[in-house]
């Protein structure tokens, strides 16, 4: 039987994390606006068609 692996956390790696409240996903911040308007005009190029 196979050992199972532990998952290590960032503070495992020394890697300390801040976590801000305002920054959720219900707050309507958008924090990479280059990245959705190329999904933006990635998904206007895009023909849906239902295949039977």
């Amino acid at each position: 039987m196979k050992k199972k692996k532990t998952l290590k956390g960032a503070k495992d790696f020394g890697v300390k994390l801040k976590v801000n409240k305002d920054l959720d996903k219900l707050s309507g911040e958008n924090l990479f606006p280059e990245k959705l308007e190329q999904a933006n005009k990635i998904l206007s190029n895009t023909k849906f068609r239902y295949v039977k």
